[in-house]
């Protein structure tokens, strides 16, 4: 069973089948979420913030979506078949996080980790835009993610991930090349769903993203992104 990557690329996690249940691990505002429900019968989605939640449970109503934290799982055990984390295993990959993804997985259950990178800039150009928003947004400087949300943070190599130690086969790493076109409405929800932006209150967010739009004139953005995915599942008991 082919899963997706955010992007809408196919990418194919261990022995997963359509009637998987699924559980995108801090959500956001659901950019995978949406792809997963198309794929999977049940996709649960645990996500900490709540005006994220709420954006996620407003685009993406299939989806059953719970608040939580990678250390702190709100499912039984053995509850899922797969554990997807894209663009945030990086901001909870501790061994606390490490010890509840396996709890919550069945028998020889997958885990998917995905960051989306970009190999190209937007044409036409988005300059504008980005340089407001990243005037308007955090300081770079005092978070420990890209304000943007262009994928940057930690990467893992099969001998050096926070999984080495616990008990999971060892990590498959893959690329795979991830072309993309939005419309200007479309362009605008991505940034919408960056989490800084959609934790501000209706009335800075709603004008924010007006003069987004304001600044984006063309009626198509193509950008080539590359998406690194990391895949292993638990270990066969001994």
């Amino acid at each position: 069973m082919s899963a997706v990557a955010p992007g809408g690329r196919a990418i194919d996690p261990p022995s997963l089948e359509s009637t998987a249940t699924v559980l995108d691990l801090g959500a956001g505002t659901g950019r995978l979420t949406r792809l997963l429900v198309s794929a999977f019968d049940r996709v649960i989605a645990v996500e900490p913030a709540e005006p994220m939640r709420r954006m996620l449970e407003a685009l993406c109503p299939q989806a059953e979506v719970v608040s939580g934290t990678g250390q702190d799982i709100p499912l039984p055990d053995a509850t899922v078949d797969a554990v997807f984390a894209a663009q945030s295993f990086h901001m909870f990959d501790d061994e606390r996080a490490v010890a509840e993804i396996a709890r919550v997985l069945r028998s020889r259950g997958a885990l998917v980790l995905m960051w989306n990178l970009p190999a190209s800039p937007w044409e036409p150009s988005t300059a504008a835009a980005e340089e407001l928003l990243t005037k308007r947004g955090p300081d770079p400087d005092d978070v420990s993610y890209d304000p943007l949300d262009l994928g940057k943070g930690p990467y893992y190599t099969s001998d050096e991930w926070p999984l080495a130690e616990a008990a999971f086969e060892p990590l498959q790493e893959l690329r795979v090349p991830n072309p993309q076109t939005l419309d200007r409405d479309g362009l605008v929800a991505y940034y919408a769903s960056m989490g800084w932006l959609a934790d501000l209150p209706d009335s800075e967010r709603l004008p924010l993203l007006d003069e987004v739009r304001t600044l984006l004139d063309a009626a198509e953005y193509r950008r080539l992104w590359e998406t690194h995915v990391h895949c292993t599942r638990l270990a066969a008991p001994r």
